[in-house]
């Protein structure tokens, strides 16, 4: 409906006679105005609108600096006909429209008396094309996303044609499909949109340039903050973590109801069910008459306006109360559950920190032995921590990333067709071909000569540095069912062009066709060369543990010109390619670059490619990493292949000396977290669960054991059974089941991805095929690598320090003899370890991290005699190859540490032999910006180095390059003399 204040003539009329006062306060001389903020954005918002009306601008003004009274100053300074107003929520809506009576700027003075209040109308619905025409009544429309998203394409439109401009407020809140539809009907319209946060809550980037960002060191500077006092606790139990927390929270809110200062305590919870929780441990405090909100609480209207009125002086609800809601005397939070997202944790200090004379400072609790977010907010769970200034410098940080994203995109801002193309958000498949071009021969500019017959230029835009061009091309064809041109189909076509200087070499990348790509490259350049033939095939070298996914040969018989291979015949082939009786064609293969998976494909042809999806930026970055081996002429494509994985059906029988068993290659360690297995009515946390070695039953028979770490001791679970069939494999494991996105048997996932099995000779089964490379079968352990400990009187056949810290056993003694190395050791002993002990030391720029995996000398007739038993070898190997997995974790590394910390407290078990439960967390917080450089040490003292067998190398070698090929990490094994 619209409100009655006037005329929409009226209110524009009066608008354009009288002069909006652009006076600054001053505060010192008590004289009224605008805030320097406001100010500022009102004259950045006021020359785009002059400069580049039809592009989306973005306003950064953090929480409490005047941001819905800049747009009601924008309104009328820009004498704007008529505006949509976007706001997030109905609370922002009512809120926008009290303010719409002007008073707060007639009384700064920005405007007369004479001005008149603008004609409001509040859009709570979906409206037909014919109801929008009463918007034509208005001066303003507030509208939020919810409400819009019921409008048809038609009347949505229709909306867009009777308004001015858009802005949207509190932007980051506004999905991204709602915006794209919103901006596609106010397309070469202004829109402008004011926001805290300039990131998404979607994790999608928020459009739109920013022309004005008021930096929150200045707002605290300007005095706009109350200071922000932090209050930490350090419990690292995380059964009392909660009470210590609450604790804390209401000592500070006596002291401050104390000393005069009317404040109120907000806890946060991140769910109703936490909320409930934590209201157990606050309600014991009747004097303070807790209250419990959240969205199922009854009578929620109620609790709401009585929160208002003060009735309540803690109150416990989940995440904020809602956006729009303003109550100065919260000046307290209790942070139970930390929030993750910087941009949700600017937005809840900025409720609590508003000025008002009346009130102290505001004052935040959490517990800091426990995080677990975003590592830039981490800075803030310190012991020391300013809060003031680490949320002023994360709010720059995070603004600054989005400005560099905008860096990138500025580059190409000098032509009318940048904002469409990169609007469209391109995230092409990394491919290309290349080219050597000489620099003079590079002429960018021609691509706006592109003309074909039925392709037309669309889109084209080409950067400031004039070494990349984006295009798009709309190509409409005849269909092939139809002998008409009335009908067509139509595709839509991405070029892309990368000039490297250093290499002069041309990248090429169409999602068209060969031919398509051909008439891109001769517009754009003269006299290119591709680069075509062996030089591709280099982008193979150095991929450790390198297996051919799909080959295709052109072979020298008439009657046979191409051959295609895939999965198990690929080994067949290998020696054509070598010995020159068949051409590579094209090649896909997997493996590990710099100790990290990758994919590359090559193809005789010239084109190359990796099998993702990414945007442009990281296709330019992978142009410049692929040049720099299609360039080395030292690197030989014919030794590419030499270690290249082999792979042969297994047929009979279980081939002997399999040593270590790890789930399968689709179950990253970052995703083991995240994924269970239930028996019995139980769950266990993969990460928790440890394979053992696998075991012959008979011939065609394979048992691997299976145990789970509990509480209270060591779960064993029905041993996975995997029976070799004559063209296939059966797995059994009743009753276990594995939790994914769904729950399913166990078995039935296994029977689809088979587990991956090691043997002594250095090769690996998966389901019933073994793999290996030529290269690396039956590599032998290097002697310098071995390194022998006298063991004294240490009872050798004693592994564990346990709880009780005996330093009479083989891990104790290993922690005594390296302690002095290490500024921090961590016990990690136990099912779902890491290692035995993870030791941990620091330089300049790296963190090292030495993994030592121990294991005791078994007695035999009652004496436990170092000797040449390959046995004894088998189960440490298998944990430190198990243990690669974390090598590229970060911080979930870190994070791993501290939960098993946290786990064993209550059964009185202290993981930390030397350090300190900080140190976990300053090393969490340097992982981002500091090398980790791993070690893997294996402590086995029933290994005789005098006596040791060409077995007991075969197994330790295999470990060895199986851990130096996926990680270049180094080895080092510990024996007895």
């Amino acid at each position: 409906m619209v409100e009655e204040v006037g005329k929409y003539s009226d209110v524009y009329k009066s608008w354009q006679q009288h002069f909006f006062s652009f006076n600054l306060a001053d505060r010192e001389n008590r004289r009224p105005g605008l805030r320097k903020p406001q100010l500022a954005a009102l004259y950045a918002s006021l020359g785009h609108l002059v400069m580049s009306p039809s592009t989306t601008a973005t306003i950064v003004m953090p929480t409490g600096t005047g941001k819905t009274d800049t747009i009601l100053s924008l309104l009328i300074a820009g004498r704007l006909a008529r505006t949509l107003v976007l706001v997030p929520s109905d609370a922002l809506r009512s809120q926008l429209i009290n303010k719409c009576n002007l008073e707060k700027l007639r009384e700064i003075g920005a405007i007369s008396e004479n001005v008149l209040n603008p004609v409001v109308m509040a859009v709570r619905k979906g409206m037909t094309i014919e109801e929008v025409q009463q918007v034509a009544e208005a001066n303003v429309v507030v509208a939020t996303p919810q409400a819009l998203q019921r409008f048809t394409s038609d009347a949505l439109q229709a909306l867009a044609d009777l308004c001015s401009h858009l802005i949207i407020d509190e932007a980051h809140h506004v999905a991204a499909m709602t915006w794209d539809r919103v901006k596609s009907a106010f397309k070469n319209k202004p829109r402008l949109q004011f926001t805290a946060t300039p990131f998404r809550e979607d994790n999608q980037a928020l459009e739109g340039t920013i022309i004005y960002n008021y930096p929150l060191k200045e707002a605290q500077n300007d005095g706009y903050f109350k200071a922000i006092e932090f209050h930490p606790v350090r419990e690292y139990n995380l059964e009392l973590a909660d009470q210590v927390v609450a604790d804390k929270a209401v000592e500070l809110l006596r002291s401050d109801r104390k000393q005069g200062f009317n404040h109120l305590l907000m806890v946060r919870a991140r769910s109703q069910k936490r909320a409930e929780a934590l209201f157990e441990l606050y309600k014991e405090h009747e004097d303070l008459t807790p209250i419990l909100i959240h969205s199922k609480v009854l009578g929620r209207a109620k609790l709401m306006s009585d929160i208002v009125e003060k009735k309540h002086k803690i109150i416990v609800c989940v995440d904020m109360l809602g956006e729009g809601f303003d109550l100065p005397e919260l000046k307290i939070a209790a942070i139970h559950d930390q929030h993750r997202s910087p941009a949700v944790t600017l937005q809840f200090i900025g409720r609590l920190t508003r000025v008002d004379q009346a009130l102290g400072d505001a004052k935040f609790v959490s517990n800091i032995a426990n995080q677990k977010m975003d590592y830039q907010m981490a800075a803030l769970y310190k012991e020391s921590a300013d809060w003031s200034a680490v949320i002023r410098d994360v709010s720059n940080e995070k603004i600054d990333r989005e400005i560099k994203k905008e860096a990138f995109t500025e580059q190409f801002l000098n032509d009318p067709d940048s904002d469409e193309i990169l609007g469209l958000n391109p995230n092409p498949k990394i491919s290309a071909v290349a080219f050597h071009v000489e620099r003079d021969k590079w002429r960018p500019k021609k691509a706006q000569y592109f003309s074909q017959k039925r392709e037309q230029l669309q889109f084209l835009s080409i950067n400031d540095e004039q070494d990349t061009v984006i295009m798009v091309t709309r190509r409409d064809t005849p269909v092939g069912w139809a002998q008409t041109s009335a009908i067509t189909d139509t595709n839509w076509i991405l070029y892309l062009a990368y000039y490297h200087k250093p290499d002069k070499t041309l990248f090429i990348h169409s999602s068209g066709d060969e031919a398509q790509l051909s008439r891109f490259l001769n517009l754009i350049t003269n006299d290119a060369r591709r680069i075509n033939g062996e030089p591709t095939f280099r982008t193979l070298h150095d991929i450790k543990l390198l297996k051919l996914q799909n080959v295709g040969l052109s072979r020298a018989r008439k009657d046979l010109r191409f051959t295609m291979h895939v999965g198990r015949d690929i080994n067949a082939v290998i020696n054509e390619i070598q010995n020159g009786t068949a051409r590579k064609s094209n090649i896909f293969a997997t493996g590990f670059e710099n100790g990290k998976s990758t994919t590359v494909g090559c193809s005789h042809k010239g084109k190359i490619w990796e099998m993702n999806s990414e945007s442009i930026i990281y296709w330019i970055e992978w142009c410049k990493r692929v040049s720099l081996k299609i360039n080395n002429s030292s690197i030989l494509s014919s030794d590419v292949l030499k270690d290249v994985m082999r792979s042969e059906k297994i047929e009979g029988r279980w081939p002997n000396g399999l040593f270590y068993a790890d789930w399968p290659e689709s179950i990253a360690i970052e995703n083991e977290q995240k994924i269970s297995l239930s028996y019995n009515a139980e769950a266990f946390n993969l990460l928790d669960i440890v394979l053992g070695k696998p075991k012959l039953t008979d011939d065609q028979t394979l048992s691997v054991p299976v145990t789970a770490a509990v509480p209270d001791g060591d779960r064993h679970l029905p041993d996975i059974t995997i029976r070799l069939l004559n063209d296939s494999y059966k797995v059994s494991c009743p009753g276990v089941k594995i939790i994914l996105a769904e729950e399913k048997s166990l078995e039935q996932y296994l029977d689809a991805e088979p587990l991956v099995m090691m043997a002594v000779d250095g090769s690996f089964v998966e389901g019933n095929y073994r793999s290996y490379s030529p290269n690396s079968l039956d590599l032998k352990l290097p002697t310098e690598l071995i390194e022998q400990w006298n063991w004294g009187k240490t009872p050798i056949h004693s592994e564990s320090m346990t709880a009780a810290r005996n330093l009479e056993t083989v891990q104790g003694f290993t922690f005594s003899k390296i302690q002095s190395d290490y500024s921090f050791i961590f016990n990690d002993d136990g099912a779902g370890e890491i290692a035995d002990l993870v030791a941990i030391r620091e330089s300049r720029d790296a963190i090292h991290v030495d993994l030592y995996h121990c294991k005791y000398c078994p007695k035999k007739e009652g004496v436990a005699q170092p000797g040449a038993r390959v046995e004894d070898v088998y189960e440490v190997c298998g944990q430190a190859s198990r243990s690669v997995k974390w090598l590229h974790t970060h911080e979930k590394f870190f994070d791993r540490l501290m939960f098993r910390y946290q786990q064993s407290l209550p059964k009185g078990f202290q993981r930390i032999l030397k350090g300190d439960p900080k140190d976990l967390e300053l090393l969490r917080n340097k992982c981002h910006d500091h090398e980790m450089i791993f070690k893997f040490v294996i402590v086995q003292p029933a290994i005789s180095a005098a006596k040791i067998s060409a077995d007991q190398l075969a197994v330790l070698g295999t470990s060895y390059t199986y851990i130096k090929s996926v990680s270049a990490a180094d080895v080092k094994v510990i024996t007895s003399p």
